[in-house]
């Protein structure tokens, strides 16, 4: 199986977040900032991600749908 297959990386427009990018066999996510800083949120349906790509503020998304909901730990 190729790569762009199994992962789904997207730049997204967002003062806070460089670029989301998807796992779908392990279902992780993973969050880059545009400090630089990674990090991993496991257990996010293909739905979720797409809603997230597709909502007008990244950061507002983050903040209320998936930081207290998922766990998101600093890779």
């Amino acid at each position: 199986m190729r790569v762009v297959e199994i992962l789904n990386e997207k730049p997204v427009q967002s003062a806070w977040i460089s670029d989301l990018t998807y796992n779908r066999p392990n279902r992780v996510l993973t969050m880059r900032l545009s400090n630089g800083v990674s990090y991993s949120i496991p257990n996010i349906s293909r739905a979720t991600f797409e809603q997230w790509l597709n909502s007008p503020s990244k950061g507002y998304f983050f903040h209320n749908k998936i930081k207290d909901i998922y766990q998101v730990g600093r890779i």
